[in-house]
């Protein structure tokens, strides 16, 4: 496992930002679940001191969207008191205890329809990266 401090940015193809270290420098190891695994291979590849950007597609990234990864439940599948809107992120326990996340796209009176893809499906990105240390004991 390797351990970096860096900076990073990662956008749609488009040029959207989605997510970014700002001012304060991500630290972590590989495998430990900050970074995506795709994102990890990238850094993995920059080098020290050099920014670089990394352009991804779906398949290479979060994949494509699944259509049997959108379902449409019963409001009676949700607690009763939580609040249902569009958009949301509602997270689902499975019976081994595993969790799911998963994003309302639709309410139409009792039918909720989830998609369970990564947010990210389906998109190109581009993930720029500049390595500040890589610390002795990465590999």
């Amino acid at each position: 496992m390797g351990k970096y401090k860096l900076f990073y940015k990662l956008m749609h193809a488009n040029g959207a930002l989605v997510d970014e270290s700002n001012d304060t420098p991500l630290v972590f190891e590989i495998g430990d679940g900050q970074l995506d695994p795709c994102l990890e291979s990238c850094v993995k590849e920059a080098e020290v001191g050099k920014l670089q950007t990394f352009l991804l597609s779906a398949d290479e990234s979060f994949g494509q969207v699944y259509d049997e990864a959108i379902q449409v439940m019963n409001r009676s599948e949700f607690p009763r008191d939580m609040r249902l809107k569009t958009d949301a992120a509602v997270e689902f326990k499975t019976p081994t205890g595993d969790s799911f996340v998963g994003c309302i796209d639709k309410i139409d009176g009792d039918d909720i329809t989830v998609n369970f893809n990564h947010p990210l499906a389906g998109c190109d990105i581009s993930f720029q990266v500049e390595i500040l240390e890589k610390y002795k004991n990465a590999q």
